[in-house]
């Protein structure tokens, strides 16, 4: 409760300024050359014809497009289009994109994690209707404000958006390198502890998926998770192998219940050629390109929330955009 008088406060100083609008612009902020202010009218002459996206009778630009996503020119490269990322000390400097998720934040506080490998449309991003920034209603009017759509899993939507912020983890401590041995599952989770094939084997009823021409047998990745904070969107997961590779996704995107694929698998054995040497388990996730988010020589998974915003923070969110907006009444843009 007292959470929410602050935010009603906040609204009702913004009001006052604003001379009782409200205040209709969202804010991108991060490691981004596209960071900044953008109305519902600055988010249509952003969208492309290529980054347009149509549904459920809105129409808005892509999250990829809107980062000014692109493939990097190797793995190494911290270069995505406008994404500028950092590797991380600690990590083995590969796929730096996989560190990062977007944190999405509603006027009512709600918030909303999609994470950049979810996205990314050489990795995740394979949705036939990607997740995007919705500014007018289809065919007719711009929206007063902008609202986050994820098209199949409307509990991850957020109305009256007000920020978009890029957000990274830092890397896990680096192991040795080699085959897995145990997979550490800590967080907020049901059944934390560390797991050998033995106990995926005798703890879990196992499942058999076909997937690129292997039979694989494991546990469902959110089973295995089992998640004990039933505030989905705003947590994540961070998946790390022996040698560093370190994989950052929302939870949500995992979860059945919200559009999650229930193939996303954690097997242990295969018909053809991954174990031994993938150590005592990998993540599989069927709809994934290029297969860079699959880890092998599984030893670490971590449920955690995403901080929320305290009141100062919207504050300043909130009047960034306020004087963002004045600039451009002044500016004539």
């Amino acid at each position: 409760m007292k959470r929410a008088v602050q935010i009603i406060g906040l609204a009702g100083l913004l009001a006052a300024i604003t001379g009782g609008q409200a205040l209709a612009d969202v804010v991108l902020a991060g490691p981004d050359s596209n960071a900044g202010d953008y109305s519902t009218a600055a988010l249509a002459g952003a969208a492309t014809p290529s980054d347009k996206v149509s549904s459920g009778g809105l129409t808005g630009i892509s999250l990829w497009g809107l980062l000014g996503g692109a493939p990097a020119t190797s793995p190494t490269s911290p270069i995505y289009g406008d994404i500028t990322t950092t590797t991380p000390a600690g990590d083995n400097g590969k796929n730096a994109i996989f560190h990062y998720f977007l944190l999405a934040t509603g006027w009512g506080g709600q918030q909303s994690v999609v994470s950049l490998g979810e996205i990314d449309p050489s990795f995740g991003g394979t949705a036939p209707i990607p997740a995007f920034v919705a500014y007018q209603n289809t065919g007719s009017t711009l929206l007063t404000t902008p609202d986050l759509i994820v098209p199949g899993a409307p509990g991850r939507d957020v109305t009256n958006l007000t920020s978009l912020r890029l957000l990274s983890v830092p890397a896990l401590p680096t192991g040795p390198g080699g085959k897995s041995t145990s997979v550490l599952l800590t967080g907020a989770v049901t059944h934390p502890g560390s797991y050998t094939k033995t106990d995926l084997e005798s703890d879990f009823t196992p499942v058999h998926e076909v997937i690129s021409g292997d039979n694989y047998t494991g546990v469902p990745l959110w089973t295995f998770l089992s998640p004990s904070n039933n505030a989905i969107t705003d947590q994540i997961v961070i998946t790390q192998g022996t040698d560093g590779y370190e994989v950052v996704l929302s939870l949500a995107e995992i979860d059945p219940s919200l559009g999650g694929n229930p193939a996303d698998l954690l097997p242990y054995a295969d018909s053809v050629s991954d174990f031994p040497a993938d150590g005592v388990a990998r993540t599989i996730f069927p709809n994934d390109n290029k297969h860079g988010r699959w880890e092998s020589n599984l030893d670490y998974v971590d449920v955690a929330s995403v901080p929320e915003l305290g009141p100062l923070t919207l504050l300043a969110v909130a009047l960034g955009a306020l004087a963002a907006m004045k600039w451009r009444r002044l500016s004539g843009a």
